[in-house]
């Protein structure tokens, strides 16, 4: 059985090159699972961070740098695992 990624927390808004931290329950790990971002409400569509961008992906916490074409503004983040959607949490890459 399969539980949903659930989002908790997120840090600031941050410029491209810098780092975004996310916090949740059942993220499993980067063979699986995905982080978007640009989504609307619902998750479809947006941004999603390259392999190449996760520095650390735990169960509980998801480390990344936001890659130089990430796009602007606020915007609604995802995890995506095996398949099942996460909750979304509001984010905002900063100019």
């Amino acid at each position: 059985m399969t539980v949903t990624p659930v989002l908790i927390k997120v840090s600031e808004a941050a410029p491209r090159g810098e780092s975004v931290t996310i916090q949740g329950r059942y993220l499993g790990g980067p063979t699986t699972g995905q982080v978007r971002l640009g989504a609307d409400e619902s998750g479809k569509g947006g941004y999603v961070f390259p392999t190449s961008a996760i520095q650390s992906w735990t169960d509980s916490q998801i480390v990344l740098t936001i890659p130089s074409d990430a796009p602007v503004g606020g915007s609604w983040l995802f995890v995506e695992v095996a398949g099942k959607q996460s909750t979304g949490l509001p984010y905002s890459v900063r100019q």
